[in-house]
Order: C-alpha cells, then structure tokens, then sequence
C-alpha cells in the first residue's frame, strides 16, 4: 500500500466517522423542552436572545407588555424576556451544547509534516487516541448527561429568579400600599390634631388631650415619611430584576395593591411530595450521577494505561517507508490512583443526588408551612381584626359624640384602627414573599386546594367584613 493509499483510506474513514456523527445529532431542542418545563414552573416562558433578530423580537414583546398595568406573572415574563442576568444563565445551554457535540464526534487525529530544509525528505505523522475511539459511545452518552444536566441546572436558576422577581414585586407594591395607608392616617391625624386645637382653644379638653393629638399627628407623618423612603429603593430593585432600561422604567405600572391570600389551603405534604417529582435540582443531580458513571469505564482504563495513541509514521526518503505502532503511558501505581478519584467521584455524585432529593424534599415542606401560616395570618387579620377595630373606632366615635368617653379613647381607638391596617398590609405581603419562595419548587396556581380550609363558623358581622374589606380594596389586574 502507498502513502497516498492510506492516506486516503484514513482521510476516508475520519472523514465518514465525522459524517455518521453529525447525522446522528437531533436539532437542538433543548431549549424548547426547558422553555416547556420553565412555563409549567413559573407561568412564564423564557426567551434566548441569540441573534439581533432575536433579541429585537424579545424588546417588542417586553413592549406589549409594558403597555398595560404588570402583575407578578407579567412582571416574571418581562425578566425572562430582558434580564441580562438571565440571559447569561441561558448561554450556558450553548455551553453545555458545545460539551455535548464535542463528546459525540468521533476524536480528533492529530497529523504532524515534517520536510526537510534540504533535499527531498518529507515525514507525516497520523495519530488518534485510540481510548477514546474505543469509549466513543460511553462518550456520547456521557455528553448526553451533560446536556440533561446543564438544562436542568438552567431551570433551576430561572425558577430562583422567578421567585427573586416576585419577592421584588412584592416589596414594592407593598411598599406603595403602605404608604397609602399612612399618607390617609397622616391626613385623619392632622384633622383631629386640628380640631382637638379647637375644642382646646374653647376650653372644653386639657392641654395635655392636645398634646396626645398632636403627638398622633406627628407620628403618622414620621410613618408616612418611612413608608414614603422605601418607595425609591424597592422600585429600582424591581426595574434591576425586569432588565429595564430608562425608556422601559418609565412605562412601568404595577398593581397599588396586593391581592388578598386565596382561601384554598396549602397542604405542606401534597406540595412537597409534588415537588420532589418535579424538582429541577433532583434532575440536575441524577443527570450528573448518568454522566459520572457513563464516563467511570473510561477513566478506570485511562487510569491504567493513559492516553493510548495508534500511530502511523509515513517517510519519504526516495521512496515510501510506512510504520504503525501504539503509544501510552503506564503508571507506576498501575492507576490505582486514578481508580480512587473514580470511585470517589461516583460515591461523591450518589450522596449529591441523596441530598438534592432531601434537600428538595424539606425544602418545600418548609416554604408550603410558611406559606399556609402567612396565608391564614392575613385572612384572620382580614375577617376578624380589621372588622373589630373599623367596630370599636366607630362605638367610640359615637360615644365621643355623645360625650361619655374623652378624647383620649378616641385617640386610641384611632391608632388601634391604623395598626390594624398596618397589621393586614404586612401580613399580606408576608404571605406573597412566602409564596414566591414555595414556587421555587412548585406552581402553587396548578395544585388546587389539597384539603379543606378548617372548620370556621364566621359571624355575620365578620362575614359582612370580609366582603366590605373585598369591596373597598378590590385590585387592579388578575387574582394570583
């Protein structure tokens, strides 16, 4: 056989290995099932701005949707549309892709020239690690588990920012019903802070009543200027979270308040047995316990013999000269060592993936019990304190009126009022924080009232203030 009759038998069978390789890949449908997958978590499907055309379409989209008032699923849906940060996170899909095709081509040859400076001699060199033409199939199931594992590690992240889009929404659309609050009790203070100045100025209260209004009055403004400085700091969290830029920020408008807890219950056990089959972090582990063990053989025989070479060496000195021959490394410790890092490293993915699922498992049993506690503590504050306070201000209020009781009742009955509110608003916004850290591990919209809500017998009256409080306060925008 000549040189240029191996040459281009080897050329041939690089080039047919290549050939069977790439027929082999299926088109990159990673993102579409992650984008599936993220949806079905967060309600919201992410976009991947790889090209100008692409990210042109993803600023319209963000456009249309800043043209209307944004809810907490709006305000998800223009992260996963704009945030820089997520689109980072989504570029380690190409990453993983790169790994991936990288893992199921078949090696690359490595061909040295040598030609003389002088005369006619000219030496070619054709090697190929024959290890890894060998384990090429443990190889591309191994990229394979690599993807899954990428993907699914990818869909974690974008669940976390999900939640951290929510919780920002949450604090500043909290922020603004607080403020609200406080702006109207800053208001009633002041009228009673004036009109206590004039039943003083009769003679009909004691200085010290005036003072108490006045103090009142001041604290309500000293409140109002609190709630009023978190305003600024919590909406530039959330546009930082949306990816807006300046044009963007400036159409942006959120609901003025949140919505009220649902009355299905959340079963913290339903929640967290679903959540474990569903967990993207338990994905990610087994994926890469897949990948560990696919690649185990592999690294067991690289342990003993390193990299085996299959050489061809081609000389022309006058005529062709052909030699063949094999190369490797044969460690001292006869790869002990190389099987312990593999052993290590497969025990080390087990107890990762043990951990994930506990991890998984605790984790949203945990978020669903806060949940639940957040949830009962704001309807309580909704159906019964807001009711009993809106009773006992408007008793006093009367017996004022009626000159039985003093200022002094009035002013507490007052304060008592405000606090109630105070008492609802925080409850509130604590159960949607709460919320937001349960939908990490599972879409609270899509389970449904797992068991009945506990036995009340409600009186009338707080019946009759629940649906007031619903009446009053009713929200802009859809009910999560």
């Amino acid at each position: 056989m000549t040189f240029l009759k191996i040459r281009g038998a080897l050329a041939s069978g690089v080039i047919a290995l290549a050939v069977s390789g790439c027929a082999s890949f299926a088109p990159d449908t990673s993102f579409a099932e992650l984008s599936a997958q993220v949806e079905a978590r967060t309600g919201a499907a992410p976009g991947w701005a790889r090209t100008d055309e692409d990210r042109a379409e993803l600023d319209a989209s963000v456009d249309r949707l800043l043209e209307a008032r944004v809810g907490m699923d709006e305000a998800v849906a223009i992260a996963f549309l704009n945030s820089p940060a997520i689109q980072s996170d989504l570029e380690e899909l190409g990453i993983a892709r790169a790994a991936f095709l990288s893992a199921v081509l078949p090696p690359n040859p490595v061909i040295e020239v040598v030609r003389a400076a002088r005369g006619n001699e000219l030496e070619v060199d054709v090697s190929v690690s024959l290890l890894e033409l060998l384990f090429w199939p443990q190889r591309a199931r191994a990229g394979e588990a690599g993807m899954a594992a990428a993907s699914a590690q990818a869909a974690s992240r974008l669940a976390d920012a999900a939640s951290h889009v929510r919780i920002a929404y949450v604090e500043y659309v909290a922020a603004r019903q607080a403020l609200d609050l406080y702006e109207q009790a800053e208001s009633a203070g002041e009228a009673a802070r004036l009109a206590a100045q004039a039943i003083y100025d009769a003679g009909n209260i004691a200085r010290v009543d005036l003072d108490r209004q006045r103090h009142f009055a001041a604290r309500m403004t000293a409140e109002r200027m609190r709630a009023q400085g978190r305003i600024g700091p919590a909406r530039e969290r959330l546009i930082a979270v949306l990816g807006l830029d300046e044009r963007q920020a400036g159409a942006l408008q959120t609901l003025s308040r949140l919505p009220a807890p649902p009355g299905e219950v959340i079963d913290a056990q339903h929640v967290a047995d679903t959540a474990v089959r569903d967990s993207f972090s338990v994905a990610a582990a087994e994926a890469r316990l897949r990948e560990v063990a696919a690649r185990r053989g592999v690294r067991n025989v690289e342990a003993l013999l390193g990299d085996v070479e299959l050489i061809g060496e081609f000389e022309r000195r006058g005529g062709w000269s052909e030699a063949y021959g094999l190369g490797f490394s044969l460690p001292l410790d006869f790869g002990a060592a190389g099987r312990l890092r593999t052993s290590a490293q497969f025990r080390q993915a087990w107890r990762q993936l043990q951990q994930a699922r506990l991890d998984s498992l605790t984790q949203s049993r945990s978020a669903a019990m806060r949940a639940e506690a957040a949830r009962e503590l704001a309807l309580f504050h909704r159906d019964v304190s807001l009711r009993i306070s809106a009773d006992v201000f408007d008793g006093v209020v009367r017996d004022f009126n009626a000159m039985q009781i003093g200022m002094f009742e009035l002013l507490m009955a007052r304060r008592d009022r405000v606090d109630a509110g105070r008492d609802y608003v925080q409850a509130v916004e604590e159960y949607w924080r709460a919320r937001a850290e349960l939908e990490r591990h599972v879409r609270v919209a899509d389970l449904g009232q797992s068991r009945p809500p506990p036995d009340r017998q409600p009186s009338r009256a707080g019946a009759a203030a629940s649906e007031e409080h619903d009446h009053t306060h009713r929200h802009e925008g859809h009910d999560h």
